[in-house]
């Protein structure tokens, strides 16, 4: 196959039992040879639907521990969320299929804000080896280092209430 590659698009849809469901496809208006490959593509699309929503899957499940677990070791899920993030964006890249703007359908798809996908993904690239983070400190005092001088929004409050 020729050196090609092809932007997906990832929608959510019903599915027949009418749950909402995430699908990749290709954008409709693409045009191919006669000679290209539709099964090859029906197959690769399928193997990127199932890493985004197995990554979309993982990404909720962090973002609820990371609401739930205590102080102390929250700064590594944050790291972690970070890593899958980077894994999938780093891979999304060198694909031939891939997602534009892969931000914001994480955003969408996942239910968080764009701030805390680029923290938690700056995180873990400025910190590759989670041996490096030390579990008593915050996932603030981490971002404040690296965005000089981050204020948390809740820190914000106490600092207008005094």
């Amino acid at each position: 196959m020729r050196n090609i590659r092809i932007a997906v698009q990832v929608k959510k849809i019903s599915n027949s039992q009418n749950e909402e469901i995430l699908k990749a496809s290709v954008p409709m208006r693409l045009m191919f040879e006669s000679d290209f490959d539709l099964e090859w593509l029906n197959s690769e699309l399928k193997k990127f639907e199932e890493r985004y929503v197995g990554l979309v899957d993982n990404l909720k499940n962090l973002a609820k521990e990371i609401k739930s677990i205590q102080a102390k070791g929250r700064v590594l899920m944050y790291w972690k969320f970070g890593d899958e993030t980077s894994k999938f964006i780093e891979q999304n890249g060198k694909g031939i299929l891939f997602l534009e703007n892969a931000t914001r359908h994480l955003v969408r798809d996942v239910g968080v804000s764009d701030k805390m996908l680029t923290r938690c993904r700056k995180f873990r690239l400025l910190y590759p080896d989670i041996s490096r983070i030390d579990s008593n400190r915050s996932f603030d005092s981490y971002v404040s280092t690296f965005e000089g001088g981050y204020i948390s929004s809740s820190r914000k409050k106490k600092i207008k209430a005094k």
